[in-house]
């Protein structure tokens, strides 16, 4: 069996695939040994073979996983990495923590059985369903910032008037997920759309990188979670929604959120490609079955067709790629819009 990634890999940051952070193998030698180099210079390595030195470039909040792993240590029962120590050196941020035994799961994944995947599912289950009951009124980090897994909230343009927040309602988190695919969507569409969302609260703590990577096993059966850098109060079913799929069947069912996975699965194609028709297909798809049609607002004009009129069964045409103004349309536009034509007479052949 291949090793998998994360359900929805963080692209904003690193250029390289996503790497676990390994942990050394019972026949590491009790000594200092590089591990890995990441890039964004974040490095790892075995102090012997009882810890870990993780390097990394420092920004403030740098010390919130400090906080986090403290504190889910303390709500927990093991099978947390407990940190030892932690300093900022020039622009350095330094944190050494106990070694958790065993492999990350995507290297153990080959040899490990349906069985075996089966039950460490239901014992990674077991661990989060610790976290269920600590919730908070305010969707932050520890330390009382906005959350920052990129994956929920993605950067803005630089450009952008606007920022996320820190969140105490429903309202707040439509309100904030919104920031990055309204350019997308016309005002009745993000609004239809947006109100499917499943509710959020309450907002509960959570790992929130819960991918083959950071998923330590031993013979077959689980050993605990490292990295909880990102951890933090989100939306009650972002654990399931950001879990490792090869584990996600077997997850008990009262951590199970299929629904917001469905409608997250959306979003995510959305924000991140606007220009696929594939895209907006499944939109139309997902509203369909839930009793909405999307709406199409004022006429749109492509190379002076109008194309919100029913010429041959009526078109949806994404806003980003209506206003000339929005830096995402591209080349690829024209041929998004030709897919929603079926009378080759009606093609636009270029965008004005």
């Amino acid at each position: 069996m291949s090793a998998q990634r994360a359900r929805f890999p963080d692209n904003t940051f690193a250029t390289k695939p996503e790497q676990s952070e390994p942990q050394p193998t019972g026949n590491s030698s009790p000594s200092c040994q590089l591990l890995v180099a990441k890039a964004g210079g974040r490095d790892m390595w075995a102090l012997g073979s009882r810890y870990i030195l993780k390097k990394r470039g420092f920004y403030p909040g740098s010390e919130v996983e400090v906080q986090n792993t403290d504190f889910a240590a303390e709500k927990t029962t093991g099978q947390v990495a407990k940190v030892v120590a932690s300093w900022k050196e020039n622009d350095r941020f330094f944190l050494i923590q106990e070694r958790i035994e065993g492999e990350p799961l995507e290297d153990a994944l080959p040899n490990l059985s349906q069985e075996d995947i089966a039950r460490i599912g239901r014992q990674v289950g077991e661990f989060l369903r610790q976290f269920r009951n600590i919730t908070s009124p305010t969707m932050q980090m520890l330390d009382g910032r906005p959350v920052i897994d990129r994956r929920l909230f993605k950067p803005l343009p630089a450009s952008s008037d606007a920022g996320y927040s820190v969140c105490t309602s429903d309202a707040d988190v439509v309100a904030n997920m919104s920031l990055a695919i309204k350019n997308c969507l016309n005002t009745s569409e993000l609004d239809i759309f947006m109100a499917h969302m499943p509710s959020a609260m309450p907002f509960t703590y959570t790992h929130s990188d819960v991918h083959e990577g950071n998923i330590m096993v031993k013979d077959g059966r689980f050993q605990g979670l490292i990295d909880f850098e990102l951890s933090g109060f989100y939306p009650r079913w972002w654990e399931f929604v950001n879990s490792c799929e090869v584990l996600s069947e077997h997850l008990p069912a009262d951590l199970q959120d299929k629904a917001a996975l469905d409608w997250f699965r959306v979003y995510h194609m959305i924000r991140e490609r606007p220009e696929d028709s594939d895209t907006w297909k499944t939109f139309r798809e997902y509203l369909s079955q839930h009793g909405a049609e999307p709406t199409y607002g004022p006429p749109r004009y492509f190379a002076g067709l109008d194309l919100s009129s029913n010429h041959s069964g009526r078109a949806y045409i994404p806003k980003c790629l209506t206003d000339r103004t929005d830096p995402s349309i591209s080349r690829n536009s024209t041929k998004l819009v030709n897919t929603y034509y079926r009378d080759p007479s009606l093609r636009v052949a270029s965008i004005l």
